[in-house]
């Protein structure tokens, strides 16, 4: 894998550095990157204006979806329609992400974050403001990707620091957490928001109390739920279960390495 997104026809093509960088990166993506499922070298660039979706892989048919910038991601990423996104995750056919970082002036790829399709769930999904009156598309409402609130497990480095990680490692990584994928979307969101607040303790060992912490924020999430700490429980057993997180007994738990 070279980390070059240099493409002579490209930068002669198009005058709008914007566009040159969608059509830079997108080439690079098509050319460079496999399919984190199965490990399929060759993705097909989907059509222009496809709703949710950029690649797709032939082999296994998994989807992606891919969004370039050239600054750190940070707390929410600019995604697309938000009717056309929360569709899809409703659907269980929300595409896996890429977040990607690149430097403009040596246009070279420096970072490069995978997040499974099974992490994506209506609650990191953010809905923007209609476009004014004025605008070109007036009314049209798009989301954020809320980043920040993605638990670590969900973001996966595929290029860290100009340095490509072994293919192997990044699908091990995928498939340990690939069971999400076989439930609905409320559950989803509920291992995953679970996940989010473990790291937010922010160590390896903690305890059921220290979880419990974040019951109003978790009530907040899902206000359909009316015995918050009965679910919180009942996710961590799952993923006690799945071995993602260790049980020490009198309500101890440890993050799995």
């Amino acid at each position: 894998m070279h980390l070059s997104l240099y493409e002579p026809t490209a930068m002669a093509k198009y005058a709008s550095k914007s566009q040159r960088m969608r059509v830079l990166t997108e080439s690079w993506f098509g050319s460079q990157m496999y399919c984190p499922n199965c490990l399929n070298p060759a993705l097909n660039q989907k059509k222009n204006n496809t709703k949710a979706v950029d690649f797709s892989c032939l082999d296994c048919t998994h989807i992606f979806q891919l969004k370039s910038q050239s600054k750190p991601v940070g707390r929410k990423v600019v995604d697309g329609a938000f009717e056309s996104m929360i569709e899809c995750v409703k659907q269980n056919k929300s595409p896996d992400f890429f977040f990607m970082e690149y430097n403009p002036s040596e246009l070279i790829v420096r970072n490069l974050l995978l997040t499974p399709r099974f992490f994506i769930t209506p609650t990191i999904i953010e809905k923007r403001k209609p476009l004014g009156e004025n605008a070109r598309r007036a009314g049209w409402v798009g989301c954020n990707v809320l980043f920040s609130k993605l638990p670590e497990e969900a973001r996966i480095p595929v290029i860290k620091c100009e340095v490509p990680i072994e293919p192997e490692k990044v699908q091990k990584r995928y498939k340990s957490l690939d069971f999400l994928d076989s439930k609905n979307n409320l559950n989803r969101g509920w291992i995953s928001d679970i996940l989010y607040f473990v790291h937010r303790i922010g160590k390896k060992q903690f305890s059921l109390s220290e979880i419990y912490r974040f019951e109003s924020e978790l009530k907040e999430l899902h206000p359909e739920n009316s015995h918050i700490r009965d679910k919180m429980r009942q996710q961590m057993q799952f993923l006690r279960d799945k071995g993602v997180l260790k049980f020490h007994g009198n309500g101890n738990y440890e993050l799995s390495e």
